[in-house]
């Protein structure tokens, strides 16, 4: 399986720590925008306090006009359909539409790791974690996510627990990545509504993705998302599922890791 760079990966977790919970994940357009040479300009004159306040104000009138008054954007983004822990797009439908892979990878650095017992104090619902992990994911990094309630569904904690093979906590040599919240998964990964496959888990309805998408000109021509290709061969897979009214998502990228894999890992899950 390919090992590749993916953006879609980066993105998702800038907006899992940066972006409220129900914030449609727009982040590849806010970054390509930002990224232009007049955001770098302004980033660079905008130094105090009125500045800051009118690049933020800025960036709100981009989003609200990519959504309300540019056609293929406002029909981008209706046609994303959110299903458990993952957001699908018609690719099919919106094929022309105007998204931008990021014009620079921006590192981000976690927070400090909580214990598993520091998490359950802080969420309302029964957590699972998985009691079997492939054997070289030494490395577990958890934290939380707050949102709103009454903005978004849910008690207002979403959790993510990330296993790494690496103890700096590089994605590109593997990761494992569960997310668990008593309502939608804020941020979802955006996936071609095409891949999906429904399957069972532990009993209950679920789906599973395998692929990723690339931005390098490889993968399916007549899978595309702007200039992005969805890619089967992609080393990522996905699984989610809603289990006892909370909704699980687990994400394994470049571990080479199938349905068999993210199966037994979700059959191992338990809230000891």
């Amino acid at each position: 399986m390919k090992k590749k760079n993916q953006p879609h990966w980066i993105m998702a977790q800038i907006a899992e720590q940066e972006a409220p919970g129900s914030t449609i994940n727009l982040w590849s357009q806010v970054q390509a925008r930002v990224a232009s040479p007049v955001a770098k300009t302004h980033k660079t004159i905008l130094s105090s306090r009125k500045g800051q306040i009118a690049f933020g104000l800025m960036l709100v009138l981009m989003l609200i006009g990519s959504l309300f008054f540019v056609p293929t954007a406002r029909a981008f983004v209706e046609g994303i359909l959110q299903r458990m822990g993952i957001a699908f797009v018609d690719t099919e439908r919106y094929e022309e539409a105007q998204v931008q892979a990021p014009a620079e990878v921006i590192k981000v650095t976690p927070r400090p790791s909580m214990s598993i017992e520091e998490v359950r104090k802080l969420v309302s619902f029964s957590l699972l974690t998985p009691t079997w992990l492939p054997d070289d994911l030494n490395y577990v990094h958890r934290s939380v996510h707050l949102y709103t309630p009454g903005e978004l569904d849910g008690g207002g904690v979403q959790v993510n627990i990330s296993y790494y093979r690496r103890s700096d906590l590089d994605f590109q040599s593997g990761v494992l990545s569960l997310r668990a919240n008593d309502g939608p998964i804020g941020a979802p990964p955006l996936l071609a509504e095409s891949r999906k496959q429904p399957v069972t888990v532990n009993g209950q309805p679920g789906i599973y993705v395998h692929g990723g998408w690339q931005d390098d000109g490889s993968g399916d021509p007549n899978t595309k998302m702007g200039i992005l290709q969805w890619d089967d061969q992609a080393d990522d897979a996905y699984l989610t599922w809603t289990q006892d009214g909370v909704t699980y998502l687990l994400e394994a990228h470049n571990l080479g890791a199938d349905l068999d894999v993210l199966l037994r890992i979700a059959e191992s899950m338990t809230n000891k």
